[in-house]
């Protein structure tokens, strides 16, 4: 079956959450910072006045899958504008990690190395231009996952590192 591609807004005065459901890999990120604005059991899920313009920006910045995007209003765009330098890769280590990847479960890979969360996305990629690997996993099973951040099989080791 495929996804359907909805956009729900939900806004204040000062800036819109923009949510994009078949993106969303349900990391939890945002019920654990904030979990007084997204209630998965209300409807709607997303009740943006409940935290600040600053506090939302911060929880946006650190979903994983991207599902989550903000648009400010024009009174506040320049105090909260975003970065667009490229940043490097940094490795975030010499060696792969070996994980256990559970069937229906997606994951998103750290493809940056900033991540305090390896080998796992944690939203730090943010303005650096790169963008997390989306694993789905179709059975479950153990990977070896690059931790060197330089492999050509994202987001599975393949030696770079002993290069």
């Amino acid at each position: 079956m495929e996804k359907r591609n909805i956009t729900k807004k939900y806004s204040t005065d000062s800036i819109t959450v923009v949510w994009k459901p078949s993106v969303c890999i349900h990391a939890g990120i945002c019920v654990q910072k904030l979990p007084q604005v997204y209630n998965p059991r209300a409807k709607p899920w997303i009740t943006v006045k409940n935290a600040t313009t600053e506090e939302l920006i911060n929880q946006i910045d650190a979903c994983p899958s991207g599902a989550l995007s903000y648009e400010l209003k024009e009174k506040i765009k320049t105090k909260h504008k975003k970065t667009t330098a490229m940043e490097e890769k940094k490795s975030a280590g010499n060696a792969p990690v070996m994980v256990s990847l559970e069937s229906g479960k997606p994951k998103a890979w750290c493809a940056c190395g900033h991540s305090s969360n390896q080998p796992w996305c944690d939203g730090s990629h943010k303005g650096t231009g790169i963008t997390p690997v989306i694993i789905k996993v179709e059975e479950d099973k153990k990977a070896a996952m690059c931790m060197c951040k330089r492999t050509a099989n994202a987001p599975h080791c393949d030696g770079s590192h002993a290069k």
